[in-house]
């Protein structure tokens, strides 16, 4: 089986989950080919710099010049501006078509909704004919993750197939098999020798994220955390690629222990072992999240398909949300000390959580390619 996945290397969940999808084809599927392609640097990469690098700076510098902009194209029928877009300059795409008819794939994936759009000119034109799967990596569909010329869209759960057709979506083209995240979230791991091993403490555990950026107000709600959790609680703390972040906590006096860590991979461990998450809430960070059945307080979500992800999940009673930071504390001793509350969110999170999502995906995409 020869799969080709097109993503976008915008934040870190996309390609997260590209790569989660390759590992679980090559565990069930060992004989299978499978090649991500980051799209936008392929065909352009002076256009991917200036569109992928605007949107880093915009979620960072004016999150609500970005928020506006994704309101605003959350219209049905699906989005026109950018597909008009993809018509004009549909000569530039001749280098995703010649990677296409080079490795002669059995499907085609995305999991950024710009390269399912691409790929979708190509099919509409004739000039390939292959089966496209657009897997959207949030708890919300945005017009734009539907296209005609995709044969199916994979959502998260199936509380969410009713949004995907209510915004255009064909209903027997839409399955509900989760985000893709890393097969070893599937794995259960024995506490005490992970403890062990990353020579950690045996103590209720508190694990704090800003993503794979390491944004929001995190060594704020550090501090704050610290006030609530004496030293019966072990504090972990994940900056993600942010080293500046990194630095400043490891240098900063808390007036107790923290565990700082930045880019590694082993979340799953760290998540397995811990009993609140604190996060941004980025689509791959609360799929992993509801995995492990590990209840969540959001933070400092970014306008559009972040804030959309913190509703559903607190609608769906799987976290909690705080929206000031000055309040983070007040929010966060409620919870703490409420087993009740804490219960319940566990239990959301399992109904939610889909730890087989990857290898669900390769098995129906098996099913496509035949």
């Amino acid at each position: 089986m020869r799969v080709l996945i097109l993503s976008l290397d915008a934040g870190g969940g996309h390609f997260a989950a590209s790569n989660a999808l390759k590992t679980a084809i090559l565990q069930k599927y060992p004989d299978s080919h499978v090649e991500i392609v980051d799209t936008l640097k392929i065909i352009s990469p002076i256009l991917d710099k200036l569109a992928v690098g605007t949107y880093l700076k915009a979620i960072k510098s004016v999150p609500f010049i970005y928020g506006l902009v994704y309101d605003s194209t959350d219209k049905e029928p699906p989005t026109r501006w950018s597909r008009a877009l993809y018509e004009k300059f549909y000569f530039a795409f001749y280098k995703l078509y010649n990677i296409i008819s080079e490795f002669k794939p059995d499907i085609v994936i995305g999991t950024h909704p710009s390269p399912v759009d691409m790929v979708a000119q190509l099919k509409k034109r004739g000039n390939i004919n292959v089966p496209i799967i657009s897997i959207v990596t949030d708890f919300t569909i945005h017009p734009y993750w539907i296209n005609e010329f995709a044969d199916y869209i994979i959502v998260h759960h199936q509380n969410l197939v009713y949004e995907a057709v209510k915004k255009g979506a064909q209903q027997n083209k839409v399955v509900p098999l989760g985000i893709p995240i890393n097969p070893s979230f599937a794995q259960t791991y024995d506490r005490k020798e992970v403890i062990e091993n990353l020579n950690l403490e045996d103590r209720p555990t508190i694990l704090i994220m800003g993503g794979s950026l390491g944004l929001g107000n995190i060594e704020e709600i550090v501090e704050k955390v610290c006030t609530i959790c004496d030293e019966n609680y072990q504090i972990i703390v994940v900056a993600g690629k942010n080293k500046a972040l990194k630095n400043a906590l490891e240098k900063r006096d808390f007036g107790r222990k923290i565990v700082v860590y930045g880019f590694i991979d082993f979340i799953d461990k760290l998540m397995a072992i811990s009993d609140i998450l604190i996060t941004k809430p980025g689509g791959l960070t609360c799929a992993e999240a509801l995995s492990r059945k590990l209840p969540m307080i959001l933070i400092s979500p970014i306008p559009g398909q972040e804030e959309r992800n913190t509703f559903y999940l607190i609608n769906n009673g799987a976290a909690a949300y705080v929206k000031n930071t000055e309040n983070f504390d007040i929010v966060f001793s409620q919870i703490i000390n409420n087993p009740q509350r804490l219960e319940h969110m566990k239990l959301a999170c399992s109904f939610l959580g889909k730890p087989n999502s990857s290898p669900d995906i390769a098995e129906f995409i098996r099913g496509m390619a035949g």
